[in-house]
């Protein structure tokens, strides 16, 4: 009980003196610059091993009209490690086939076709491993009086900075993508 009396009485609610300001620390603008960032840039990813027919499509539910008419859609499938940029030829299981895509708002569609006569194609479950889609926002810019439309900017960066569209991995590297 003495314990407690002391303490009760020890305490003071009255506001001490504040101590001494501290050292200034680190101005932002003398810290190291980080890696610029991708904000106008997404990747979508989804499985196609299930995938087979002379006709696929895939729910994407990102493809907006306004994406489709403003931005750059890449889209590539891969197939046993290989990149496809689509459309393309590719030969996966030792038959050349083309492939083609579609888009509409929210959805991709593909149909496959034998490259020596262009007939169509069934292709088999596990063929293709994966779709990739990398939608790339692109805004208008005015230069010396006339517009450039967002889409060929973009392309028009990237074949300034020497990206060639068909290879994923440029692509990747590019943006920062991891693969």
């Amino acid at each position: 009980m003495a314990l407690l009396v002391v303490f009760s009485f020890s305490c003071s609610t009255e506001d001490g003196e504040d101590g001494p300001i501290g050292p200034a620390g680190t101005n932002g603008t003398n810290g190291t610059n980080g890696q610029d960032g991708n904000a106008n840039v997404q990747t979508f990813i989804y499985d196609f091993s299930a995938k087979s027919g002379s006709s696929v499509s895939q729910a994407i539910p990102e493809l907006t009209t306004d994406v489709l008419t403003n931005d750059v859609v890449l889209t590539y499938i891969s197939a046993s490690d290989v990149y496809y940029q689509v459309p393309n030829i590719m030969n996966p299981s030792g038959t050349t086939i083309f492939v083609r895509n579609f888009s509409e708002t929210g959805n991709m569609n593909f149909r496959f076709s034998l490259a020596s006569d262009n007939t169509s194609y069934s292709l088999p479950e596990g063929t293709i491993d994966e779709l990739k889609v990398i939608i790339i926002e692109s805004s208008s810019i005015t230069t010396t009086g006339r517009t450039i439309s967002g889409k060929q900017q973009i392309y028009n960066e990237l074949n300034q900075a020497g990206v060639d569209i068909n290879d994923y991995h440029a692509v990747c590297d590019y943006y920062g993508i991891a693969y």
